[in-house]
């Protein structure tokens, strides 16, 4: 995907962040939910991921500084979830999702610890993504960007070209 030009007064960025679910969603809620991202994304210039384990949100998004912190304020007043913390927020050179409006996993902690190896985050008494921290975001992001899920199970996944 070819990036838009961004003037002196934008900046590139990745955020990534977690959240609890008000309830466990459905697989019909979370394709919607999914849906919706990928529209609204689409007409931003936002590129991420997502992950959605044990009644928990793990998301990336990747676009413009100050589309992102306005979009980050309406992610915290979205009462599908609460708890939203923070983890990742640095400027960036070039998308690492440049090919993803949003991509998508529902994932395990078997999965998880398959792919990341984050036994160490995953051998806790919290539900999902609740108490992870930057280190631990930063390989799941990693993990995902090396395709590692995108191979087990391709009918998650919907390629959207923001061409």
């Amino acid at each position: 995907m070819m990036e838009p030009p961004m003037s002196e007064d934008h900046e590139l960025i990745m955020l990534s962040y977690t959240s609890i679910a008000s309830h466990l969603m459905t697989h019909e809620e979370l394709i919607q939910l999914l849906h919706q991202a990928r529209e609204n994304n689409h007409k931003r210039g936002i590129t991420g991921m997502l992950l959605y384990m044990e009644g928990c949100f793990f998301q990336v998004l990747e676009g413009d500084r100050a589309v992102l912190e306005t979009l980050y304020i309406k992610i915290g007043q979205d009462k599908r979830h609460h708890h939203v913390i923070k983890l990742l927020e640095e400027p960036i050179m070039t998308r690492g999702f440049d090919a993803w409006s949003m991509g998508y996993r529902h994932v395990t902690r078997e999965d998880l610890v398959q792919e990341t190896g984050l036994t160490d985050f995953l051998d806790k008494e919290e539900s999902g993504f609740d108490g992870m921290h930057s280190e631990h975001a930063r390989a799941l992001i990693s993990a995902f960007r090396q395709g590692r899920w995108q191979t087990q199970n391709t009918r998650q996944y919907r390629y959207v070209s923001l061409v």
